[in-house]
């Protein structure tokens, strides 16, 4: 799959709808059991379908927009963006279930169904298919606009965003359930067909039904993203964040749409990141703890593809669909050796390569300080990285390289070490921060 998919993501939509639609099937079989298509409803039928139809909805809408926090725990954002969603999808039911019942009786009765009367099983299967669309559709479009009312706490956010982000979503969230509603559909009766029908068989298919819509809904979002960030450092990381909307907020608060939590060197709202066009500003807002792109501290800058971003002890990526890397990428000692010989053949002098072939240049005839404080000569933003970890000392071409009592240890070639020489070569490692020294 695409490497610009979050398969963490989809994984928790998928879980989460499977979940909804399991939890919504008990109030539809209580209101149903023992009721088949031939059979006259009653008006306390009638109204027992639309409201346990309308819960089944909200369950799978809700679960699906929680599901955003990418958490298994009940925090409050969680909690809220669940009855946000809930409400939003329980409302929008019943008028879609009036439709979609008017649509799917007009296909019985052509097909010849009717009171205690069978007809083509055909009609039944397309029938089911053309409702569940429509169900599916209002069902991701209530996800689109309860995720954008979510956002919008407080309530000024919701004036920031770009005019197109609610209808962009909307229609995102509504091919995905369109989408999600043609498979449950297509599956419903295939399942009842092979376990002969009953109680099992309903189960099985709304919670398949759920987990259909929860999948698209949010692969229809990843392939239609137009910017992202990765967490490569930090608590969270392997986390993706999605930018959608005029302004992305980032920090520790929970109401930010990029939140890093955890870390005390991170505030509340600590940078914006803002779509201009098809340009995005990052702007640092934390005046003490700075906000760094590409390992310098800036105030604003405009982001390009694969710039990374330090926040605190986070390090992130940005990400642009559709641009190619500028050049090869090689893994692993390979690439850090043609960065670091690139750098010496420039008269670049001694450094450290990391993984990723960015080389951090060591001082000649001085003290270079590595660690996690901005007053560092080698900033870090791991969270291994002590604020003050190490120094290498330069004197006559020669180099040391010195712990300064950090809690996760200084290694040179393979072993801790309170001090060491260093030669051309020598694997070295800062907490869980990896380079080689070239000189």
């Amino acid at each position: 799959m695409n490497a610009s998919i979050n398969n963490r993501e989809l994984t928790y939509k998928a879980v989460a709808g499977l979940a909804g639609g399991a939890l919504g099937w008990l109030p539809v079989e209580l209101a149903s059991h023992g009721r088949n298509l031939t059979d006259v409803m009653s008006t306390g039928d009638i109204i027992a379908a639309y409201v346990t139809m309308a819960i089944l909805s909200g369950m799978i809408g809700g679960l699906i927009l929680a599901s955003d926090e990418q958490k298994f725990e009940l925090t409050p954002t969680v909690r809220n963006r669940f009855v946000l969603g809930f409400g939003v999808c329980f409302i929008l039911a019943i008028p879609a279930n009036y439709y979609s019942n008017i649509a799917f009786s007009a296909i019985l009765d052509y097909g010849g169904w009717g009171t205690g009367h069978q007809g083509s099983i055909f009609f039944l299967v397309f029938g089911r298919v053309v409702s569940w669309m429509m169900m599916g559709t209002m069902l991701g479009a209530g996800v689109g606009i309860a995720g954008f009312f979510g956002s919008a706490i407080p309530p000024i956010r919701a004036m920031v965003g770009s005019i197109s982000f609610p209808a962009i979503n909307i229609i995102k969230g509504a091919a995905g359930g369109w989408i999600g509603g043609l498979a449950g559909g297509l599956t419903f009766d295939l399942i009842n067909q092979v376990t002969g029908g009953g109680l099992a068989s309903r189960l099985i298919g709304l919670s398949l039904i759920g987990l259909a819509i929860g999948l698209l809904i949010g692969l229809v979002q990843e392939l239609t993203k137009a910017a992202w960030l990765t967490v490569d450092a930090g608590r969270l990381k392997g986390r993706q964040y999605r930018l959608e909307g005029g302004v992305s907020s980032i920090g520790r608060a929970e109401e930010n749409p990029v939140g890093l939590f955890g870390d005390s060197a991170v505030q509340a709202r600590h940078a914006v990141i803002e779509r201009r066009g098809t340009d995005y500003l990052l702007r640092g807002l934390a005046v003490a703890d700075g906000t760094f792109l590409n390992g310098e501290r800036i105030e604003s800058a405009t982001l390009k593809d694969g710039d990374r971003i330090r926040i605190g002890s986070y390090e992130l990526s940005f990400h642009l669909r559709g641009v190619k890397p500028s050049m090869t990428v090689e893994s692993g000692p390979s690439r850090a050796y043609a960065a670091a010989q690139s750098v010496i053949s420039n008269g670049g002098g001694a450094v450290l390569v990391d993984a990723n072939g960015k080389s951090f240049p060591i001082r000649p005839g001085a003290e270079t300080k590595i660690g996690r404080a901005t007053d560092n000569d080698i900033v870090l933003g791991d969270s291994s990285v002590s604020r003050h970890h190490a120094a290498i000392e330069s004197t006559n071409g020669t180099f040391r390289m010195r712990d300064l009592g950090s809690q996760n240890g200084t290694f040179v070639r393979g072993e801790r070490v309170s001090e060491a020489p260093l030669n051309n070569g020598d694997p070295v490692r800062v907490g869980d921060a990896s380079f080689t020294f070239r000189a």
